[in-house]
């Protein structure tokens, strides 16, 4: 593990990070972690960039160097194997930076789930359970804008990448070890789709309360959805600073006929959503114009079903007992939304062109197939052990 000495440490010089870099691509593997402000601009405000090698460790400075480029150009590269813990977000702003992804990803919490760790887990849990160490906390307030840093502060910010790579040399053994090496890959394949989609218009059928809308209102839902996204980030603006989800489908439900009709729905008195107003209508009025063959359509719900809670209460459970038997978290396996897709494919007569996500990969060799099993009857369920954490056998 690399020292501690952070007087070695901060990077702000462009012959630094040039000699960082060099020194990572030398290394072939390295960690990485960021520090930034999302609540402010649609594209998070880059504050400090954290490195950990197997030699060294690294904070940068990237409010006083003028190319990163040639940090995130390592990030990118298919010959670098990049290690991360819950490393969606900092992934996103390389994104954003480069409109590349990273080929060699290893998430550490997303790795930990998979060997019987609670997903997610944080930091410092992992850190306790691999390494048997205890990480800083006194700096969790810290504005990162603010300079100079601190030793605190630089040592607090080091302790997001100093324990990476073992950890990620201990859950990649033991990966092996259990065979799923190739369910990490799958399971990394997927974060990057869902960070490549991140600031995709195809993303409006996940706002909350969207089932709720009738054809006419998805469609003013997808519309404003769309002006949303398109307006923030050109205007580099907090997406939900220029419209909230509630307020988008409140919207899309009452379907305004006029500007006043607009502006008397609750919460719609701010001055930036008043100057919108026109803009606003404008989109109302041409999915108005829709005609209704051409209107989205979203697939019938599960919970619309009478005796939809307590068939998702038994999937439930049988979730839980297949994870707890691979010792798999059940969150990272599973949402009530890949059970309830599960039960609305085995009703629409399962069509084999579009298998659910739990029928699909390890997945269904984990749990799909069990809970298909539970379904149809095939498999029963008992209860064989009241105290136990798991009191269910299937069988």
């Amino acid at each position: 593990m690399p020292s501690s000495h952070s007087e070695h440490h901060l990077i702000n010089t462009q012959r630094e990070l040039d000699e960082l870099v060099d020194h990572m691509r030398s290394c072939g593997t390295f960690a990485f972690d960021t520090e930034f402000i999302p609540e402010e601009t649609y594209e998070p405000e880059l504050c400090l960039i954290q490195v950990a090698t197997t030699e060294r460790l690294g904070v940068v400075d990237p409010r006083v160097i003028p190319k990163l480029s040639v940090f995130w150009d390592a990030v990118v590269d298919p010959a670098m194997r990049v290690v991360v813990h819950a490393g969606s977000e900092d992934l996103r702003i390389c994104n954003l930076q480069t409109e590349r992804l990273p080929e060699k990803v290893f998430d550490i919490q997303l790795a930990a789930g998979l060997v019987g760790s609670a997903y997610p887990a944080s930091l410092g849990v992992l850190v306790q359970r691999f390494l048997g160490r205890s990480v800083l906390s006194s700096e969790t307030r810290t504005d990162w804008r603010k300079r100079p840093l601190s030793p605190s502060q630089i040592e607090y910010a080091l302790d997001d990448v100093r324990y990476l790579l073992p950890i990620a040399d201990s859950l990649e053994n033991r990966l092996r070890e259990l065979g799923r090496l190739e369910w990490l890959n799958e399971e990394t394949s997927m974060l990057m789709s869902e960070i490549a989609m991140r600031d995709s218009a195809d993303r409006w059928t996940r706002i909350s309360g969207i089932h709720t809308l009738n054809r006419r209102g998805l469609e003013i839902a997808r519309r404003l959805y769309k002006w949303r996204l398109e307006t923030a980030q050109t205007n580099n603006r907090p997406v939900r600073q220029l419209i909230r989800d509630d307020l988008l489908i409140g919207i899309a439900k009452r379907q305004p006929k006029s500007r006043t009709d607009l502006e008397n729905l609750r919460d719609f008195n701010r001055p930036g959503l008043i100057k919108a107003s026109g803009e606003i209508m404008r989109i109302v009025d041409e999915a108005r114009q829709m005609p209704d063959d051409q209107l989205p359509r979203l697939p019938d719900r599960v919970d619309d079903l009478p005796g939809s809670g307590m068939l998702l209460g038994i999937l439930t459970a049988a979730l839980a007992y297949a994870c707890n038997k691979a010792q798999v978290s059940q969150s990272l396996v599973a949402t009530m939304g890949d059970l309830k897709d599960l039960v609305r494919w085995s009703l629409d007569g399962r069509p084999a062109a579009d298998p659910p996500f739990l029928l699909r990969s390890w997945r269904a060799e984990l749990c799909g197939q069990l809970l298909m099993d539970v379904l149809e009857g095939k498999k029963m369920m008992r209860v064989s052990d009241p105290s136990g954490p798991v009191p269910i056998t299937i069988e």
